[in-house]
């Protein structure tokens, strides 16, 4: 899977860890996206036809709502939501794992925003 890894879920082991399962990715800083807003983030992501990797539900929801309801299309958004429970957060290995089993189940990734929490 292509994708993008916002600066909020970037940590270099999640990263590791995503290469080593075969995703194609790229971190925002390596690409100048670091500290730069969500809208160029996912601007960003769409060009370079990569789902966008996040933290940011809210936001992320909200650009999501926005490109469809303008008949806009974009490559995909997949939160990682992290409540500040311990018992919520997604290990690297989570992350990866919810991946493959998005992935497995033949589900759409272009223009749908998904939850990774619940595909672990």
């Amino acid at each position: 899977m292509r994708l993008l890894l916002d600066e909020n879920i970037s940590e270099h082991r999640r990263a590791a860890r995503l290469k080593s399962a075969g995703h194609d990715l790229v971190v925002d800083g390596s690409v100048g996206l670091l500290s730069v807003t969500d809208p160029r983030v996912l601007a960003w992501a769409i060009c370079e036809r990569r789902a966008t990797m996040t933290h940011d539900h809210e936001d992320f929801t909200d650009l999501h709502d926005l490109i469809l309801a303008a008949g806009g299309h974009h490559p995909g958004i997949l939160i990682v939501r992290d409540d500040g429970d311990p018992r919520h957060r997604m290990s690297a290995q989570a992350i990866a794992t919810a991946l493959a089993r998005l992935q497995a189940s033949g589900t759409s990734l272009p223009d749908h925003l998904h939850v990774l929490n619940h595909w672990q």
